[in-house]
């Protein structure tokens, strides 16, 4: 910035001189030192463009496999499909009409110094940890909450060196439920991921 004023203000003593008949000479060097506080500028200036965002980091892992992001260790046992989830003794949660209920039976521990909730349902989109089902790398299903069932891993707190187990639902079309080998589980941040693969 500093450069390119004093390019202008030489420029502008340029114009001055050639208008009050100052020598060649003089107006000369005035000219080829404008120019090259120009170029010198136009050398060190960096665009004011958007700035790509880097692609997330995603680790790939087999089922049983422990994966961690940030302060959570967690790992996806299995997936399993049902119509409804007895969520007590009088109670059921079902998928909704024409699907079915995928599980994801997992256990989670937290690393962190204090209590934490695993899979909040508010957050800051670029740290919260997030869970969804990606069927043929196409289709993306987030988890559905169970209201009332204590092994629903949605929203769960769990104390500093503390491990749960439970489950993640997902109510999805019943062609996807029954392919469970096209079917990926990705728990993490928006920026690393840990992919648990059926197959």
């Amino acid at each position: 910035m500093k450069k390119k004023i004093l390019a202008i203000t030489l420029c502008t003593a340029l114009s001055a001189a050639t208008l009050t008949g100052c020598g060649g000479s003089a107006v000369k060097k005035l000219a080829d030192t404008a120019k090259e506080i120009s170029e010198q500028s136009d050398a060190t200036s960096t665009p004011n463009g958007p700035t790509a965002t880097p692609a997330p980091k995603e680790t790939a892992l087999a089922m049983k496999k422990t994966g961690k992001v940030g302060d959570w260790k967690f790992t996806v046992k299995k997936l399993s499909t049902k119509k409804t989830i007895k969520t007590s003794k009088y109670m059921e949660a079902k998928a909704s009409d024409g699907n079915l209920l995928v599980l994801a039976t997992l256990s989670v521990t937290n690393d962190g110094k204090k209590e934490a909730t695993f899979l909040p349902r508010v957050g800051r989109e670029d740290t919260m940890m997030t869970a969804k089902l990606i069927y043929k790398d196409n289709y993306e299903y987030q988890p559905s909450s169970i209201t009332g069932y204590d092994k629903d891993m949605a929203a769960k707190s769990i104390n500093p060196l503390s491990k749960k187990s439970g489950i993640i639902a997902f109510d999805v079309p019943k062609k996807v439920a029954k392919d469970l080998k096209s079917c990926r589980i990705r728990i993490g941040t928006k920026s690393e991921a840990i992919v648990f693969s059926a197959k």
